[in-house]
């Protein structure tokens, strides 16, 4: 993606993305995948990952980004329920619980995460994805707060 289209996407101005944006490439977290010439001349720099996996941490988030990866993890549960043929559930969750249970997920991911930091170079990045997902998954099913919205 571009600066600007990050932009547009976080609800960001592009002066905070393209600050943001030179951190995480200071890192080598980032890198600019290809540049492009627009009508104009302009170039566009699309942006892509280097890291393996990046697990963000909800106590770590600024708030005014928190809103995305609340969003995120939200439309992530409500495919797992539909998967699960569970999908009635999500309708009778309240928007306020569903966004705790997403923040109560990003909070899974980030434990699992890091117990797995170590297997990044031993597996193929999406078969590491769907293992961290699924551990971070199992362990809030067993959660009493969350037990019964998993049960069909």
């Amino acid at each position: 993606m571009t600066e600007t289209q990050l932009a547009q996407q976080l609800g960001l101005t592009r002066a905070a993305v393209g600050y943001h944006l030179r951190l995480l490439m200071d890192v080598g977290l980032i890198a600019v995948g290809k540049v492009e010439a627009e009508e104009h001349g302009i170039l566009q720099k699309y942006y892509t990952p280097i890291a393996v996996l990046l697990i963000v941490d909800p106590a770590h988030i600024p708030s005014d980004v928190q809103r995305y990866f609340i969003r995120m993890e939200i439309e992530h549960l409500r495919g797992i329920f539909s998967a699960l043929q569970l999908y009635h559930h999500v309708s009778k969750i309240s928007s306020t619980t569903l966004e705790e249970l997403a923040v109560a997920m990003l909070k899974q991911l980030k434990i699992v995460g890091q117990k797995h930091m170590n297997d990044m170079a031993l597996e193929d990045a999406e078969l590491l994805k769907v293992k961290i997902y699924t551990e971070a998954l199992a362990s809030l099913t067993k959660q009493k707060e969350w037990r019964s919205l998993f049960q069909g």
